[in-house]
């Protein structure tokens, strides 16, 4: 098959199965027309596809799909507009599942609703998780899961599919299975699905058509069935009370039975803050040996819909618009990177941040960079080849940009290959001032369009921790290195006009308590502090409207508590890194993801930093299991307090070759020679002139060995693992305890930005609500006080947009 781009699906193929992954995060999955319309295309194609045999539908992993968006219904009520949902194209998506020439196969985790129910029902094969759930909540507003049922009998024969719709009562997967409607079910349905991929995978094409064409013969749904399931629908979603009771709920949160003023109406909606909210409650009749239990209070899940419906209060409140995780943080940003959230995932170096992540991220529509640190530009270069072309059209990425004071050339090569290839974005690390290819690919990347307008092509995320390294990338390229470039030929007079009213970066990333370098900040002190310079230096270089530098934050996000405080502190976007190493796409060894699964928010500590080992820099690095912290600060003392190697005494000597080294200083030496051999003769005499050099670079080769044995996993050194990490990675594990991410092999990158981006979303939407008691009467929560105007010249930076 061609390949394909959907904007509500995410497709990939391998052999002769296609997956297609319903992505609507931002409505739980719920279904509009857009979704039909392309799920009925990509089943279309595969079926006529020479190869494709198998077509897989699977979900997010806390949702498969909700049902009928009732945010839209809603939203076109409010405007006048018709209100009923065209079902035709769902009932012939659904016939396409049932009699394609192609196998459908439905992966279910997580909540399948209503429609989402008629999409498992439709499909040959139903795979389930043990967290899979099922219902249909139509008939509590009025409506009539009429397209589905034709389709749910026919798996589950009547009686079940009456139940489950009249009784709008959730049933677990188990249960499903015992009902016909899944096939097969368990703790880990990702083996389930593999094992029956492998099976299905030995058919040929033709006989899967004839199969298909043999099943369409038989089958029990006739025109009389469709013309009834079609009017029905068109009939209840066209009934003004029913329209009124799902604008209730998604406007206000007031469930049909309830009464808008009564203080205990709604049932409590679930923790905003969980990742994975759990199922509701369901006893089958048949399963009660004795007397059934009361029906728990109807109610369809929660999360079907735009607006959550609130917790009970002492009196109701108002509920906030419910904000949507793409509506998080600085639109700006969103439009300079061409992303869909305010969002990117900080690079890890050699390649850790890998071109794996990068793409995951990047097809989601957020901005991951490459781990560029530590590897050769012939690998760079391989790398970026790799991720433009395992993205999909128009999608971003970025890549790291190193600062090298020992090997400038490196760095100005690296820049090069950055501009051959048209990287838009990159993410500079470790710059204590601007370097001359910096501002090249700065202002290689300005000028003007033909109406005029400044056109900025290339964009810098400066990281930085400290005020005085921010202000050299909030005000203009430094005249000196423009001069420079321009005598070099390599920027146009225009370009260095144009560079001379911009910030050299539109985005600061303020570190704080992060992984690898760093100063250990407090983001509470220094996100207000850069804030307020930023504010400074705008007025000062009296930049245009909208040409303020963003601030980003970044450092122990690694729950919706610490996104949302980063947003309310100001930042335009969040960065994340220790949570994504621990990810099925990170490029480091599974014996260190098993590590990083097991840390708690105490797990690091502060050690010196191999590759500024003589400045006495720190990174943050895991010490649970591990010796690399306490070995890496030993060798950082016997360099303050020697002046070679020969003023070592026996007894250290010996430690350092049979513990730490494993091998005898002077084959480390020869060792390190030969690499300052390659990389130049003068560098190499240099150290050699002088002692205490030759001291340092033979204890800096620990630090390189200790990266090695942890990328590649080594078993029996496990204790010289060096895993840079911060407590960030500790709070997420706490976060996710008991989830389907609890196990680092489910953590897909991207599922894990989603979730938290979901998660944070939903936990502002319950602030806001908690907030607006405060003018209600209501009584507010304990300690809660009302936000308050930023009056800053740069004005506040918005913790949610309404415009996408």
């Amino acid at each position: 098959m061609d390949r394909l781009t959907y904007s509500t699906l995410r497709v990939r193929e391998q052999g002769s199965v296609l997956t297609a992954r319903i992505h609507r995060p931002e409505a739980d999955n719920a279904i509009n027309a857009t979704l039909v319309h392309e799920l009925d295309d990509v089943f279309a194609r595969a079926a006529h596809a020479e190869h494709t045999t198998v077509v897989v539908l699977e979900g997010l992993p806390e949702v498969f799909c909700f049902g009928a968006d009732f945010g839209v219904i809603s939203d076109a009520a409010r405007a006048g507009q018709d209100t009923a949902f065209d079902p035709e194209p769902m009932f012939e998506l659904f016939r396409r599942m049932a009699y394609a020439d192609v196998l459908t196969v439905a992966h279910v985790r997580g909540k399948a609703n209503a429609g989402g129910v008629g999409l498992v029902a439709a499909c040959d094969i139903v795979i389930a998780d043990d967290s899979a759930t099922f219902s249909l909540s139509e008939l509590l507003f009025g409506l009539i899961p009429a397209v589905v049922l034709p389709y749910l009998i026919r798996r589950t024969g009547f009686q079940h599919a009456h139940y489950l719709a009249a009784t709008t009562q959730t049933i677990d997967a188990r249960q499903a299975h015992a009902w016909g409607l899944v096939d097969a079910v368990g703790p880990d349905s990702e083996a389930l699905l593999r094992r029956h991929l492998q099976r299905l995978g030995r058919l040929s094409k033709k006989g899967v058509a004839r199969y298909k064409t043999y099943l369409r013969e038989l089958s029990p749904l006739g025109g009389h069935t469709k013309d009834v399931a079609l009017a029905t629908n068109r009939e209840v979603f066209a009934d003004p009370d029913n329209v009124r009771a799902i604008r209730r709920y998604a406007e206000d949160g007031v469930f049909p039975w309830e009464s808008p003023t009564a203080p205990d109406a709604a049932p409590d909606a679930p923790h905003a803050t969980s990742p994975h909210p759990p199922s509701e409650t369901t006893v089958p009749p048949q399963d009660q040996p004795h007397a059934p239990s009361p029906l728990p209070e109807p109610g369809p899940p929660t999360a079907a819909l735009r607006a959550p419906a609130p917790q009970a209060a002492a009196a109701r409140v108002p509920a906030a618009p419910a904000v949507s995780p793409r509506a998080l943080g600085n639109p700006l940003f969103r439009e300079a990177h061409g992303v869909d959230y305010a969002y990117a995932a900080g690079a890890m170096y050699k390649g850790i941040a890998s071109v794996d992540l990068v793409t995951a991220l990047g097809n989601a529509g957020m901005l991951g960079f490459f781990g560029t640190g530590g590897l050769a530009p012939d690998a760079v270069d391989d790398a970026i080849t790799r991720i433009k072309k395992g993205l999909d059209p128009g999608r971003a990425y970025g890549m790291n940009l190193l600062s090298n004071p020992e090997a400038p050339d490196l760095e100005a090569r690296t820049v090069e290959l950055f501009l051959r290839h048209g990287v838009r974005s990159v993410e500079a690390s470790a710059y204590l001032r601007p370097t001359l290819p910096l501002v090249h690919y700065r202002l290689a990347g300005l000028g003007t369009d033909p109406d005029g307008r400044l056109r900025q092509d290339h964009h810098i995320i400066a990281k930085v921790s400290r005020t005085e390294v921010a202000e050299h990338f909030l005000r203009p390229a430094p005249a000196p290195l423009v001069r420079q470039l321009l005598t070099a030929g390599l920027v146009t007079p225009e370009q260095a006009e144009l560079g001379a009213r911009l910030p050299l970066a539109q985005d600061l990333c303020v570190e704080a308590d992060s992984a690898g370098h760093t100063d250990g900040g407090n983001a509470y002190v220094l996100m207000p502090a850069m804030r307020a310079l930023r504010d400074r230096v705008t007025n000062e270089e009296r930049y245009a409207d909208g040409a303020a530098p963003r601030i980003g934050a970044a450092g122990g996000i690694g729950t919706p508590e610490a996104a949302l405080a980063a947003l309310t502190l100001g930042a335009d976007f969040l960065v994340t890194g220790s949570v994504n190493q621990c990810t099925v796409e990170a490029g480091t060894s599974e014996a260190v993801k098993e590590i990083l699964q097991g840390l708690g928010v105490h797990d690091t500590e502060y050690a010196p930093a191999g590759d500024m080992f003589e400045m006495g820099a720190r990174v943050q690095a895991v010490k649970k299991g591990t010796f690399f912290p306490a070995r890496a600060q030993k060798l950082y003392d016997l360099y303050l307090r020697h002046d070679s190697l020969d003023d070592l005494d026996p007894r250290t000597r010996a430690t350092l070759e049979g513990k730490y080294f494993k091998r005898s200083l002077d084959e480390v030496w020869r060792e390190t020679r030969d690499h300052l051999a390659r990389r130049g003769p003068e560098r190499l005499a240099e150290v050699e002139r002088s002692p205490k050099q030759k001291m340092a670079h033979v204890f800096r080769w620990y630090f390189v060995h200790s990266t090695r044995l942890a990328l590649h996993g080594t078993p029996d050194q496990r204790v010289d693992y060096q895993i840079h990490c911060g407590p960030a990675l500790g709070a997420f594990n706490s976060w996710v305890r008991g989830t389907d991410l609890e196990p680092w092999r489910n953590r897909r990158v991207d599922v894990v930005a989603e979730r938290l981006l979901h998660a944070t979303a939903a936990l502002l939407t319950e602030r806001l609500t908690a907030y607006a008691a405060l003018t209600t009467g209501a009584t507010p929560p304990r300690n809660a006080t009302p936000p308050t105007s930023d009056t800053a010249p740069g004005g506040p930076a918005p913790l949610a947009t309404t415009a996408e």
